[in-house]
C-alpha cells in the first residue's frame, strides 16, 4: 500500500466546483450550494497503486475523482482478486457509506497518480438535507451499480473466458480513426477483470493476433476487425 502524498483544503475552489458540477450526484445544483459544499471538502493526492479504501472498512466518506483513475476490486480470504469496475474523472465512489455506516463493499486502488475530493459524512448529509433531490440521484446511482454488478456476475457465471475477454476489450476501447483501440491494458489487467489466469488470456490474445483480429502495441490493443463469436 502506498502512502498518500498530501491532504489539504482545495486551493482551486473553482476547479472543485467544476468537478462536482459534472458528477451525477451534484450536477445541476445552484452555484451557492456548490460553493458552500466545495469550501467544506478536502482534496487528497495519491500516487499510483495507492489503496484508497479496503473492503470491509468502516470509514464513511464519499469520494469524487478530480484527476486520475481507480479500479474497484473484490478480494477473497485467499487473496484472489477480480476487478469489477474502473472509474475516472468526475466519477464518485463510496455513496453507501455516508448513509448508514455500511462497511465498504469493495476495495479501491489508484491506477495512476490521482487527486480525490473527500466529502465527510456530516458535510454530505447536511447537503442532502438541504437538497432532497440528491436522494433521487443516489437511488439512480444505486440502480446503475446493481445493473453493472448483475452484468458482471452474469458474465462470470454464464460466459466462457473467451467471451469475457472479448467483452472487456470492447468495453475498454474507444474509436480512433476507423479502428477501436483500448486504453492501457496488460494481460494481467484483463485476467483480473475476467476471473482467469494471465496464461489463459495470453493464449486467447495470441490466437486473435495470429488471426489478424487484433494488433498489440505496448499496452494498447487495436481491434482490427470484428472479433469472432467463439473460440
Amino acid at each position: 500500500m502506498s502512502i498518500m502524498e498530501s491532504s489539504k483544503k482545495p486551493e482551486n475552489i473553482n476547479r472543485v466546483i467544476n468537478t462536482l458540477h459534472k458528477t451525477a450526484l451534484f450536477e445541476g445544483l445552484d452555484e451557492v450550494v456548490l460553493k458552500q459544499l466545495s469550501s467544506q471538502v478536502v482534496s487528497r493526492q495519491f500516487p499510483k497503486n495507492s489503496i484508497i479504501v479496503t473492503q470491509g472498512d468502516e470509514t464513511d466518506s464519499l469520494y469524487v475523482i478530480m484527476d486520475g483513475k481507480v479500479d474497484v476490486f473484490l478480494q477473497n480470504d485467499k487473496g484472489k482478486e477480480i476487478i469489477i469496475n474502473s472509474l475516472g474523472e468526475c466519477d464518485t465512489f463510496g455513496e453507501l457509506a455516508p448513509l448508514g455506516g455500511i462497511p465498504r463493499q469493495a476495495s479501491i486502488i489508484t491506477t495512476e497518480s490521482s487527486i480525490l475530493i473527500v466529502i465527510s459524512r456530516q458535510v454530505f448529509m447536511d447537503t442532502l438535507l438541504t437538497k432532497p433531490a440528491i436522494s433521487m440521484r443516489i437511488i439512480n446511482r444505486l440502480i446503475d451499480l446493481i445493473q453493472n454488478l448483475t452484468e458482471e456476475v452474469s458474465s462470470l457465471a454464464l460466459e466462457d473466458v473467451y467471451s469475457r475477454v472479448v467483452r472487456v476489450l470492447y468495453k475498454h476501447a474507444e474509436k480512433v480513426g476507423d479502428k477501436l483501440v483500448t486504453e492501457k491494458l496488460t494481460q494481467q489487467d484483463i485476467a483480473l477483470r475476467v476471473g482467469a489466469t494471465r496464461e489463459m488470456v495470453h493464449r486467447i490474445l495470441k490466437e486473435l493476433k495470429t488471426g489478424g483480429y487484433i494488433s498489440i502495441e505496448g499496452k494498447h490493443i487495436t481491434i482490427e476487425k470484428k472479433l469472432p463469436p467463439g473460440w
